[in-house]
């Protein structure tokens, strides 16, 4: 689940993604060395540097790095500022107990029509994550008391609560769920809070627990903060059907990590990426865009695509002003904050996923990966860094604890995106009533274009979001510059 890059405008920010890998470790914690080391590293993939571009893009991750493919396609130079040491945003695949992982955005279906076009374009293999399809179910509930079910034995209760969480209205609501303007009838359901919705799904406080777990998994935080509609649009893209939901957005992910289908655009992109360069301002005109550097650099070109994410936005400075619906949005920032951390517990226990309600557990979710060497793996999930340090091996074992009372974990490392002054949260989750911010971000302001899966007409928060955008983005700069 996503995406995108940023602009610093303090020297800390400089220092944690130019190389300072002492600066990554108190950013992101204590494994931020070796994560600043990952994949994704490549300096260039161009013929070489190019002093004169056509475009600049800020930012190298999924939008950026399409939209440069599909520019480079047009016949244009083009240049990609990206302020971390390495591409992907927030996608970012590396290692872990010697197996690739990825830390950010992961999960990929063939029902996200962007993402599969690439997929079968460069001919990337996929792999699953068994643990999203467990029938052992170890739940939490609301008084604390842990229960261990049979998903199959309980999903004719669990499956219509889904349906009455939305209020059976997904397909009235959002009819065309991938072109949000052509009916705004959803947008009156976008003031409403997905935690005003749980308890109507089930008289059973089980079932509301693992309501509440699901799809405060999907909302990536407490579900007071979420919009009940944005859920709701995951949903209706996934076909109004819970099993697809699953499956897209927890079973099946790109074999080597989401990094090696990154390389693949990028390579076919041959853009010039210069890693370590923050961006600090951006000055556009009705015939060109002016960017500097944080390190007093300027370069100017014809146009320029900007995909920094919705939190980070705010920090770079427009001249003239970012549109101010775009920086309202930006100020008030999505809701996006959960915790990812990998985990290694000693011992091979069999497929089971462990579900906990609530904005106050260390984790909420946990996923079975399989076994190596005696070790079982599971990817965890938080409600935010407040409730859990993921590099603390004492703490996630507590929380571990909470679902297998014998656990002990021999190892655990997860990224802390919302330190991260380039995307200052995790996959973008509407807040109540932003909606209206939708079409705004979307605009272009004269010759800077807009290109993130935060605002995505789709999959929004995806990499298959992320690519709808650089896609768009590209292809409506391309017209705008045809027409110049």
């Amino acid at each position: 689940m996503e995406e995108e890059e940023g602009k610093a405008t303090s020297v800390s920010r400089r220092d944690v993604f130019a190389g300072a890998a002492g600066a990554g470790v108190a950013l992101a914690g204590a494994a931020g060395i070796s994560a600043l080391r990952g994949k994704q590293q490549t300096e260039t993939v161009s013929d070489g540097p190019i002093s004169d571009p056509d475009i600049v893009i800020i930012g190298a991750g999924f939008s950026g790095i399409t939209a440069a493919r599909e520019l480079r396609r047009y016949g244009y130079k083009v240049v990609i500022l990206e302020a971390r040491n390495r591409t992907g945003g927030r996608t970012f695949t590396s290692e872990f107990e010697g197996k690739t992982v990825d830390f950010g955005g992961t999960w990929v279906h063939w029902l996200q029509p962007h993402v599969w076009a690439e997929i079968k374009r460069y001919g990337v293999e996929l792999e699953e994550t068994p643990g999203a399809v467990a029938d052992d179910v170890i739940c939490i509930d609301y008084d604390g008391k842990r229960h261990n079910l049979s998903l199959a034995a309980i999903f004719d209760e669990f499956g219509p609560a889904v349906d009455r969480f939305f209020d059976n209205q997904a397909y009235q609501i959002f009819p065309r769920p991938s072109e949000p303007f052509a009916d705004k009838g959803w947008m009156k359901a976008d003031g409403i809070s997905a935690k005003e919705k749980v308890k109507s799904s089930s008289g059973n406080p089980l079932i509301q627990a693992m309501i509440e777990t699901l799809f405060g998994l999907y909302g990536a935080s407490d579900l007071a903060g979420v919009s009940w509609a944005y859920l709701m649009r995951w949903y209706a893209l996934s076909g109004y059907n819970f099993i697809n939901m699953n499956d897209i957005t927890a079973r099946f992910k790109v074999k080597g990590g989401t990094g090696n289908l990154l390389d693949r655009i990028a390579e076919d992109s041959n853009a010039d990426i210069r890693l370590g360069t923050a961006v600090s301002s951006i000055e556009h005109g009705d015939d060109k865009v002016t960017i500097t550097t944080e390190g007093g650099d300027n370069l100017t070109c014809k146009a320029a695509i900007c995909t920094v994410p919705l939190n980070v936005l705010q920090d770079i400075e427009f001249k003239p002003s970012l549109d101010t619906q775009k920086l309202a949005a930006s100020k008030e920032g999505h809701t996006g904050t959960c915790t990812k951390v990998h985990i290694a517990l000693d011992g091979e226990y069999s497929n089971f996923s462990a579900w906990a309600p609530g904005g106050k557990e260390p984790l909420n979710f946990a996923i079975w990966e399989g076994v190596r060497q005696g070790k079982t793996n599971m990817i965890g999930f938080g409600p935010s860094p407040e409730t859990l340090n993921v590099n603390d091996i004492a703490a996630v074992e507590a929380a571990m604890k909470k679902f297998i009372p014998d656990a002990k974990v021999s190892a655990c490392f997860g990224y802390d995106w919302n330190l991260d002054p380039y995307s200052k949260g995790v996959w973008c989750v509407g807040r109540p009533g932003q909606a209206r911010y939708l079409e705004h971000l979307q605009k272009p302001q004269g010759r800077l274009h807009f290109s993130s899966a935060d605002w995505a007409s789709g999959w929004c928060g995806t990499i298959d979001g992320a690519i709808e955008q650089g896609i768009v983005n590209a292809s409506a700069l391309h017209e705008q510059l045809s027409k110049a």
